[in-house]
């Protein structure tokens, strides 16, 4: 028997996006199944986005409703918002400055169609620069998503891969709608994919296409991508000196994130939240010792040594764990030496 056809929606969400909108309008256009309707969420626009939106609105055959913010709400909460207006059954989310390969919605919608407990689909997407061309690497190969974090993704073992780092880019997801009432009141601090993939994670079935259905565009003044970017085109002096610099912080930040993560978890009071809980906990502590002040070489190099299997749990093991050891004796310009444990 074959699955009965969902009704797609398209979150998109804009702000001064009118350089690279167009390319992404026309591919959504392009689409072998097209989606039911679009919904687009405009965060307060001061360039020609909401023209461009509203003329492409015109040229398609499916229903482009636009909204724009009286205030900046910012992406996440933007998103959030744009998911409750979708009245789809599936929900596929969009960046302004992507490109989407034509058989996206189709492969994700038949996927999602096939196997009704599945809460979400995401892919792998190529990388373009702001010209639109290919920088020859797909967003896995960077962003670590390794075939054998894949394999543990799909054993059951998908949060202990989120825990490490968030593997499911917001630009290439499409979620099931009546999943929508977990994501709402997305914590300030996090990402809106990223909590959504957890939360799919937690109370549904979250899987994953190989192939890229996205060319995932990286350039200076996007939100997310720009580290990919630097990491792509940087020397090797200027990444060691700027991972000096902010290392520390994003550790921290990944530390809180997490914390905030278990403390929802731990009032739901539910058997999956309950079976996650000392992990997180074990993460956060891992996070917060990485996340130790360079300025005392002796505890920052004792809570390293010490964090060595969790470099693998949560890094990207001994790689990594070598690079925040050399990270401690790269000088900064604005660094005044310091004596040894002080």
């Amino acid at each position: 028997m074959t699955a009965p056809k969902l009704r797609i929606s398209v979150a998109l969400c804009t702000y001064n996006g009118s350089r690279f909108l167009p390319e992404q309008l026309a591919s959504i256009a392009a689409q072998t199944r097209l989606p039911d309707e679009m919904v687009v969420c405009d965060d307060g626009s001061s360039d020609a986005t909401p023209e461009i939106v509203t003329e492409f609105g015109k040229t398609v055959s499916f229903p482009v409703r636009f909204f724009r913010n009286p205030k900046n709400l910012g992406s996440t909460k933007n998103f959030e918002q744009a998911i409750g207006l979708c009245t789809g059954d599936l929900i596929a989310l969009c960046d302004q400055d992507d490109i989407w390969l034509p058989e996206k919605l189709a492969r994700q919608a038949e996927m999602m169609e096939r196997d009704p407990t599945l809460g979400g689909v995401f892919s792998d997407a190529h990388l373009v620069d702001d010209r639109s061309l290919l920088l020859g690497k797909r967003l896995w190969q960077v962003g670590l998503f390794t075939a054998g974090r894949q394999k543990k993704f799909r054993t059951g073992k998908a949060a202990s891969v989120l825990l490490g780092r968030n593997v499911v880019l917001g630009a290439t997801l499409m979620i099931r709608s009546d999943l929508c009432h977990l994501f709402y009141e997305i914590p300030k601090s996090w990402f809106h994919d990223a909590w959504i993939a957890w939360m799919i994670v937690l109370y549904s079935k979250l899987d994953f296409i190989r192939d890229p259905l996205i060319q995932y565009r990286l350039h200076v003044n996007q939100q997310t991508g720009t580290p990919l970017l630097f990491s792509h085109q940087a020397p090797l002096g200027a990444r060691l000196t700027k991972g000096k610099r902010e290392e520390p912080a994003k550790y921290l930040a990944r530390a809180r994130e997490l914390e905030i993560l278990h403390q929802l978890l731990v009032t739901r009071r539910d058997p999956k939240s309950q079976a996650v809980l000392p992990a997180l906990r074990q993460a956060i502590r891992f996070f917060s010792d990485c996340g130790t002040p360079y300025e005392n070489y002796l505890l920052r190099i004792s809570r390293i040594l010490r964090n060595t299997c969790n470099y693998q749990r949560y890094e990207n093991g001994w790689k990594s764990l070598i690079r925040d050891l050399v990270l401690m004796f790269v000088p900064l310009d604005d660094q005044p030496q310091r004596a040894v444990g002080k």
